[in-house]
């Protein structure tokens, strides 16, 4: 396969990485021009009905008053920034103002990259597991997990569930995924060194489900070894949801493994509602 500029990035910069790609995260392209054919074709014409959204001529949104009315504590910019599309990758100022939220108490030498917005935690979660899974891939996942989020890791992936102990000790190289909650404490002590443990023998990527409000093993995850690659899924309540990896904003990394997980998300729902984000700008 011919690898793109953002391919050959993360295979030099990042081979754990590289290695845990799933097929279909490795085939993720995003194309030079992210606006749909139609759009891009109609830009300067005196007409264009493809853009799915109603403005003023200057760039204001209009909403109908209904819409308009349910939300009378947001100011005209808020307001019409709620009813226009997002950019695919979330608001900037969002994905700025939680980045810094995140990294309350976390040490400035821990990277993080500014977080990919998506339309909650489980789509975060299965942009994810669509990246590092594929078929075949062992998965370990928490212990009493559902079997709707067994299934964003398995059935959409045709990945096989395995405990994680079995993910130790094998020397044959194939990369694994892991799944962890918010652990803490003495009881994220155990789980970091069996993972160690475990990337001593394949390339492992490992999504922390930051799904409660406690200090994320993420932090302590990107130094752990360099054949272990780490993912931060969190939320904000149910409507919007963000993915991080483990490098500094706009590097050329962060904008390699964006650039797929971006490219993944345009083919599922387009970019993150607007609505949500306005709203959460504004509380």
């Amino acid at each position: 396969m011919d690898l793109s500029a953002a391919d050959e990035a993360l295979r030099r910069g990042c081979p754990a990485l590289w290695e845990c790609l799933s097929p279909l995260g490795r085939r993720l392209r995003q194309p030079a021009n992210f606006l749909p054919q139609q759009s891009a074709e109609a830009r300067g014409k005196p007409f264009n009905a493809t853009i799915g959204q109603i403005t003023d001529g200057h760039g204001r949104a209009v909403p109908l008053p209904a819409m308009a009315a349910a939300v009378p504590g947001l100011s005209a910019a808020e307001l019409s920034r709620a009813f226009l599309y997002s950019p695919v990758e979330g608001f900037p100022e969002l994905r700025r103002r939680w980045r810094e939220r995140q990294r309350q108490g976390v040490p400035d030498e821990a990277p993080s990259s500014l977080p990919l917005v998506t339309a909650g935690r489980v789509q975060a979660l299965a942009i994810a597991a669509e990246l590092f899974a594929g078929e075949d891939t062992p998965v370990a996942l928490p212990a009493g997990v559902s079997e709707d989020y067994a299934a964003t890791f398995t059935l959409r992936t045709g990945a096989r569930r395995v405990a994680v102990e079995e993910l130790g000790g094998e020397a044959d190289g194939e990369p694994a995924l892991v799944v962890l909650g918010g652990e803490d404490g003495a009881e994220r002590q155990a789980p970091l060194a069996r993972l160690a443990a475990v990337a001593a023998h394949r390339p492992l990527a490992v999504i922390v489900d930051d799904s409660e409000p406690s200090p994320s093993a993420f932090w302590h995850l990107a130094a752990l070894h360099p054949n272990l690659f780490p993912v931060k899924v969190d939320a904000a309540g149910e409507g919007v949801g963000f993915l991080t990896f483990p490098f500094l904003p706009e590097s050329a990394l962060a904008s390699a493994i964006e650039s797929k997980a971006k490219t993944l998300l345009r083919a599922l729902i387009g970019s993150p509602p607007a609505f949500s984000q306005a709203l959460l700008l504004a509380t």
